[in-house]
């Protein structure tokens, strides 16, 4: 039989503990237990059952931001974005989503990584969904790709060819690889179909040169 899962904690390292406290209570969590050390710093959050862990270090560890960092569901999404933008943080509603019908709502952290929050049903006060074909709804592709676009693009067209062994035309976009060690540039629509149907597939940075090049530095 196999072990039960007792808990999940969410962890991430900031820069500043205290700005990403403060950003974490507005979404509800509140500090359970915290500690410091010369060079060190954290604080372990909880809300109803979660827990988030905030790790800072100096110097700072050179962790870039990244697509997606959590996704909260609430069951009043209102009243969470309404405390959030009082703070003067800025909150984009991403439309009503198959997977949060009442709601999806992009912010930002501290440290410039997306938090997403969401409500799975929508309430009987929220108004019918309307024009959402033209909400900007979330793409975790997407936003890779803008990251990679930051750090100055690639000039690497996508290796995907389609059923018919036909190369790709397009540019790539973003880089992928899998749990056996291979990457693949790819444009978003084969990027898409790649993450869909290849069992261990990951979205990977373009200038992460993996465990080779770690192992390498210390021969």
């Amino acid at each position: 039989m196999a072990a039960a899962v007792q808990s999940m904690v969410a962890a991430t390292y900031v820069r500043d503990i205290d700005s990403s406290r403060g950003f974490y209570e507005l979404l509800g969590f509140r500090e359970d237990a915290a500690g410091t050390a010369d060079t060190s710093a954290w604080s372990y959050l909880y809300h109803n059952g979660h827990f988030v862990l905030l790790a800072y270090t100096e110097p700072p560890l050179g962790v870039p931001p990244v697509p997606l960092l959590f996704y909260f569901f609430y069951d009043d999404l209102d009243s969470v974005v309404g405390t959030v933008r009082a703070a003067g943080v800025e909150a984009v509603h991403m439309g009503h989503p198959p997977h949060a019908l009442g709601g999806e709502v992009k912010v930002l952290d501290p440290d410039g990584n997306t938090v997403l929050l969401g409500q799975r049903e929508r309430s009987p006060s929220q108004p019918e969904a309307a024009g959402d074909e033209r909400a900007p709804h979330f793409s975790l592709l997407k936003e890779a790709a803008a990251a990679v676009a930051a750090h100055g693009g690639t000039t690497a067209a996508c290796q995907v060819s389609n059923l018919y062994g036909v190369a790709c035309q397009e540019k790539a976009d973003i880089k992928l690889a899998d749990s056996g060690g291979e990457t693949a540039w790819a444009c978003l629509a084969h990027a898409d179909e790649i993450l869909m149907s290849v069992p261990g597939a990951f979205i990977a940075s373009q200038d992460n040169q993996g465990i080779a090049a770690f192992l390498s530095r210390r021969r």
